[in-house]
């Protein structure tokens, strides 16, 4: 008589369900807190990071059944973090191969699902379904080419030999997708010339997109460019790696009365005396004063708590209302928005801390939170500065690097730590240094 097999354990779908809801929920407040004015990085990977993976782990885990019943439905989803995690459970199996299933969805399927389907393509660690995007790359419509492109880009993946059979101008978030590109293919003539072209384009997105790579890339023509420029990334560039003039055209425009919420961003990362002293005055208006007190407390290092800042008084009347949507924003963007938290500066105190320490600091020095910035600083800062800021010093770490050093601030904290990496090992002249074209790469044309 044979031995009776041992009962297959009972699939709980309550719990797989209920494990896909967390996985969504959780998707969104994640990608939320990657911009976070709050978080810092260990905050956010202890967090919600790390309750989203457990879910997305779960979901993995319950095989073939789950993926059938569960999740090939969900990549048909309208939320695109649905999508998203659905489609990573999917291709993080073990058990089955389900890029068929993927790949069809994001080729034949509904507009609404394929931001989802690129960004879990994005977040995983594949290299084989990478190189079969790549590989599909030219017969998917131009949009779809956009989105695989910035797929590439994120995994910093050499896509010149797709490039080179695309249609540039077929639609603009593809040309602009194309030139972000660049700085992971070799150097061409075809490229210089492309790139020098798109700098005068008629279409913001992609005239943006040529600014912000040439400047990667040391470009000279970029550079001219971006001091004619309002877009963030030009005023960053002005702001921490221009000349000096370039950073007194920029303290300029705060003594005009409306300053641009970009502008007062932009110089608090520039470090200089010079800039923390031009900020004092809008603490003293009611809506630039938070922004203002923040770009010169990233200076400074002054603490953003009482007395310095409070919470501000809040009006029974728009307590009773229901809160307004946050505004949207663009996620895919390279650089975010001026954020901070809110609140009411204290003028007159910050004013009385600056008067008490504004000597102790040395003329000509370049601060970080009130300490001389070095390489170590810079690096500790991707660690410790809320999300909202790090973007930002990443993108400077990248103008010095020519393009080669990119912290993605939109990946898993794991990875963005593994990028900081190389940062470690820079010479303190690295600092000084804007963006040129990394040496030794097949192409390179010589200067």
């Amino acid at each position: 008589m044979r031995p009776l097999s041992p009962p297959r354990p009972t699939v709980r779908w309550e719990l797989l369900e209920r494990h896909l809801e967390e996985a969504e929920f959780l998707w969104t407040q994640w990608e939320h807190g990657l911009w976070s004015p709050e978080l810092t990085l260990s905050s956010l990977a202890e967090g919600d990071e790390g309750r989203l993976r457990a879910h997305l782990d779960a979901l993995v885990l319950g095989g073939s059944a789950a993926a059938t019943r569960l999740l090939l439905p969900a990549l048909t989803s309208e939320d695109p973090a649905r999508v998203a995690s659905a489609a990573w459970a999917l291709l993080s199996a073990e058990d089955a191969d389900w890029r068929e299933p993927v790949f069809q969805q994001l080729e034949q399927g509904a507009e609404e699902t394929h931001p989802g389907l690129l960004r879990a393509l994005e977040l995983l660690d594949r290299p084989d379904l990478h190189a079969l995007l790549l590989k599909k790359l030219p017969t998917l419509q131009p949009t779809l080419q956009a989105g695989a492109l910035r797929v590439a880009r994120v995994r910093h993946l050499d896509t010149s030999a797709a490039l080179e059979k695309l249609d540039w101008e077929a639609d603009p978030a593809l040309h602009a997708e194309a030139l972000r590109a660049l700085p992971f293919a070799p150097r061409t003539q075809t490229g210089e010339a492309r790139l020098s072209r798109a700098l005068g384009h008629a279409h913001p997105t992609v005239s943006t997109a040529a600014l912000e790579t040439g400047l990667l890339l040391g470009s000279r023509e970029a550079w001219e460019h971006a001091r004619g420029s309002s877009s963030r990334g030009a005023l960053l560039a002005l702001a921490v790696a221009g000349e000096p003039k370039d950073l007194a055209g920029l303290l300029a425009r705060l003594k005009d009365g409306s300053a641009p919420a970009e502008v007062i961003w932009a110089v608090g990362f520039s470090g200089r005396l010079p800039t923390a002293e031009a900020l004092l005055p809008l603490l003293r208006d009611e809506a630039q004063g938070p922004l203002a007190a923040a770009s010169f407390a990233a200076i400074t290092g002054l603490p953003l708590v009482p007395p310095f800042l409070v919470e501000a008084p809040t009006d029974e009347d728009e307590d009773a209302e229901e809160e307004a949507e946050p505004e949207a924003e663009d996620l895919q963007a390279r650089l975010p928005s001026p954020r901070v938290l809110p609140g009411e500066v204290d003028a007159q105190a910050v004013e009385t801390w600056w008067t008490q320490r504004r000597g102790g600091f040395t003329e000509g020095a370049r601060l970080l939170r009130g300490t001389p910035l070095t390489v170590e600083v810079l690096v500790r800062a991707l660690e410790t500065e809320p999300m909202r800021r790090r973007p930002s010093l990443a993108w400077e770490a990248a103008l010095r690097g020519g393009g080669t050093l990119q912290v993605e601030s939109r990946q898993w904290t794991r990875v963005q730590r593994e990028q900081a990496l190389p940062l470690r090992g820079q010479r303190p002249e690295w600092l000084a240094r804007a963006g040129s074209w990394p040496q030794g790469r097949r192409g390179d044309i010589p200067a």
